[in-house]
This record gives structure tokens, sequence and C-alpha cells, in this order.
């Protein structure tokens, strides 16, 4: 599964949240079954964006968790252009659109 994850960090965690990012191992930050596909940063904002493939929701939840206490963090299922192809063209055909 793909999900999209969006972050903004709290202006009072920003330090933290830098320590945290540049300290440790990298390919211990995602817990089994997550794998990071891309990750961009918006410094000006203090804050970004990532595309993780979990093989659940759980586990990619369970990223989340590492990081929710110093920022607000979203995160979304996604498909690609292919299966969402498809589901638009199910939906035209739902409502007669076709």
């Amino acid at each position: 599964m793909l999900f999209v994850t969006k972050w903004k960090i709290k202006p009072e965690h920003f330090i933290d949240a830098i320590k945290r990012f540049t300290s440790g191992d990298p390919s211990e930050e995602f817990p089994e079954g997550v794998r990071l596909v891309g990750r961009w940063h918006t410094p000006a904002s203090n804050s970004g964006v990532a595309v993780l493939e979990a093989d659940n929701s759980e586990a990619a939840i369970r990223w989340t968790l590492k990081w929710n206490d110093l920022m607000d963090i979203t995160l979304e299922p996604a498909v690609d252009d292919e299966l969402g192809g498809q589901m638009a063209v199910e939906k035209l055909a739902s409502i007669g659109q076709d």
C-alpha cells in the first residue's frame, strides 16, 4: 500500500525535530513493513511530505507515532495513475458519464 504523509513541525519543537532527524541510524527510522519511497522538505515553512510503501496501514501509522509529538502529521492512502484512472472510469460509469 502507498501512503502520502504531510507534516508541519510545531514551532516550539523545531530544534528537537532537527536533532531527531539528524541523529541515529536512518535505516532504523521506519518500522518493519514500511519503506520510504521519497521525502521532500520545505524548510522555510517547517513542513514536508513523504511517500511511504507499507505492508498495511498499521505499520505506516506506527511510523507517524514516532514523530507526532513534534509535529502535526497526516497519513493518507494513495494509488498510482493506473488504479486512479480505473477508479475515475468506474465513477463516471456509475453516474452515467461514460
